[in-house]
């Protein structure tokens, strides 16, 4: 059955917390949203949602414990993950490496898959807390075939100081990007499964992709895959 759904987001360019509302309704049919109790909110999305749509919570599928067990071995000595990993949308424009591109929009989604870090210092510095983020871009290829690729990566951190700060950096840069190959040959095994079906189309849901009722969800945090078959 086809899903009427509505997004309301606390910040601009479709971020931060989420209330969301699904209604269903039959084939050719009418539905409308009208609830005017959302809070205050800067920005909003409507999706009219085929009976075909595919929906894939994505943070369930990488949050797992091989995924963190080869984090784990990426980051070596170098930090200690201290979280499990979140998958959430981050439009173009506020990725920490945005250039503009003609073959992007600054809108355009992209999945963040991060999770937070510490760092033990000498006594003579304060520990670094961050977080650490690849990001992925989900696309069909011209026959169909659903493809993604690991875009880059970022950190972040606060501590370190008052002596420490350059050293954290140069290690975290020199251990992040040998990341980037692992993670694409597991998504690439990933979505082996779906080599035999092609799709007209692929999108990002907020939260869990919920088809029925209300709620609320950090869209930062947690996204799905959407696909129409053919």
């Amino acid at each position: 059955m086809p899903v009427l759904s509505n997004y309301w987001f606390e910040d601009p360019d479709f971020r931060g917390n989420t209330t969301f509302l699904s209604i269903q309704h039959p084939t050719g049919g009418w539905a409308w949203i009208n609830w005017a109790n959302i809070g205050s909110k800067d920005s909003t999305l409507v999706w009219e949602r085929e009976d075909r749509e595919i929906v894939i919570d994505l943070t369930p599928q990488v949050d797992t414990s091989r995924i963190r067990g080869l984090i784990d071995t990426m980051l070596g000595g170098s930090a200690n993950r201290t979280s499990g990993i979140s998958a959430g949308w981050i439009p173009w424009k506020y990725v920490p490496y945005y250039s503009s591109r003609p073959d992007r929009n600054d809108l355009d989604l992209l999945v963040r898959l991060f999770f937070n870090f510490h760092v033990d210092t000498p006594w003579y510095c304060t520990d670094a807390n961050g977080n650490i983020s690849y990001y992925l871009r989900f696309f069909l290829t011209v026959g169909g075939n659903l493809r993604a690729s690991v875009d880059g990566w970022s950190f972040d951190y606060n501590g370190g100081g008052p002596f420490c700060t350059g050293e954290i950096s140069n290690q975290l840069r020199r251990g992040i990007p040998g990341g980037m190959a692992t993670l694409q040959t597991e998504i690439d095994n990933a979505l082996a499964i779906f080599g035999g079906f092609r799709f007209d189309l692929v999108y990002l849901l907020p939260g869990s992709g919920d088809t029925t009722g209300s709620g609320a969800v950090d869209v930062n945090r947690r996204c799905s895959l959407a696909l129409l078959p053919r």
